[in-house]
């Protein structure tokens, strides 16, 4: 994995990106109403186990817990933002993505996975940091140092940066330093992605095919983040050398990102954000939207085949895999699953 983004692709005078050509003619209207429809397209090839390992009580006092820790650290102010987020359902993504961690254990996750959909609001809503993407680095940069345990006194004055003090220093007591310092990494590359989509937003640029997004994309989602929480939660530890469980990994996140795509699409389309795969079709294919998103919802069941075949591969007779690594991957599809039907509910 690549230190940063930056490293990797960068903004401007790059072949990788490019400045937006016209989008293609088409009814977008009509083909918004039809979403729908092509979102029922979609695959997923694996059972939820939520309803197998998880009780109705542990999900609501799951529910509860996120809504009470959000208002705790003022995160949730307006009567409006109450309501939108008692209707995500948080708690519950959680306990599907989740299902076979111990209720105790869970709650490693719960509140830091909390904290990061109040970070990606706050990029995207609040007045000195939408549209600036240096203002955004700045804010991140200080979140930064709260992980890096090394936090200036003044980072300490908003509400979410004394949330993820309070988070981080529980998640530090159950987890060791070098767990702590491969999910500071992967933090860091997620920060580093939110900056690049300010960035090319502002600048007008968009990746120049579909695999490059995919490279932004895995990092700039977050899943990575979950994928990194499997360790602690499940108590194992595994290595990440296997070529077959890095391209696993990387599979399962574009499954999810891509899903997440679509069922974002109307309001990004609204909002002028170019972190979309549908988007980034229709400018570098020149596709328009309704093939765009015909696209998108062939790579996305294409990315379940090939998940099932490298399951097949990794735990059909394959003698040299241990426990925990068959551990972790039934953890991974634990998540790409629940991802895939909280988003119906959602």
């Amino acid at each position: 994995m690549p230190k940063s983004k930056r490293n990797t692709i960068k903004v401007k005078d790059n072949k990788l990106m490019k400045k937006r050509k016209t989008i293609p003619q088409s009814n977008a209207t009509d083909t918004l109403d039809e979403l729908e429809q092509n979102l029922k397209l979609l695959k997923c090839e694996f059972p939820l186990q939520v309803h197998n390992n998880v009780s109705m009580e542990e999900i609501l006092k799951t529910e509860k817990h996120c809504y009470e820790w959000a208002k705790k650290f003022d995160l949730i102010i307006k009567k409006t933002a109450d309501k939108e987020f008692k209707g995500s359902k948080f708690g519950l993504l959680i306990c599907y993505i989740f299902p076979t961690v111990s209720f105790e254990r869970r709650f490693i996750a719960v509140d830091f996975l909390n904290w990061l959909f109040f970070v990606d609001d706050l990029i995207d809503n609040k007045k000195n940091l939408k549209g600036k993407p240096e203002n955004i680095k700045i804010e991140l940069d200080k979140f930064k140092s709260i992980l890096d345990n090394k936090p200036h006194p003044e980072v300490l004055q908003s509400s979410i940066a004394i949330a993820l003090w309070d988070v981080w220093s529980r998640m530090k007591k159950k987890t060791s330093e070098e767990w702590q310092l491969k999910f500071c990494n992967i933090i860091s590359l997620y920060f580093d992605a939110c900056y690049l989509n300010a960035l090319n937003k502002h600048s007008n640029n968009l990746p120049n095919s579909i695999e490059e997004y995919s490279k932004i994309r895995r990092n700039s989602g977050a899943v990575l983040t979950s994928f990194c929480l499997i360790e602690p939660l499940l108590e194992i530890h595994i290595s990440h050398d296997n070529l077959d469980l890095q391209n696993l990994m990387n599979y399962c996140n574009d499954h999810i990102c891509f899903i997440n795509d679509l069922y974002s699409l109307k309001k990004e389309l609204m909002e002028g954000e170019v972190d979309n795969i549908i988007i980034v079709l229709q400018y570098s294919n020149q596709y328009s939207l309704q093939k765009a998103i015909d696209y998108a919802v062939a790579l996305i069941n294409n990315r379940m085949t090939q998940i099932k075949e490298i399951i097949d591969k990794l735990m059909g007779f394959n003698l040299e895999i241990d426990q925990d690594t068959i551990r972790y991957v039934n953890a991974l599809i634990d998540i790409v699953v629940g991802s895939f039907y909280w988003h119906k509910i959602s």
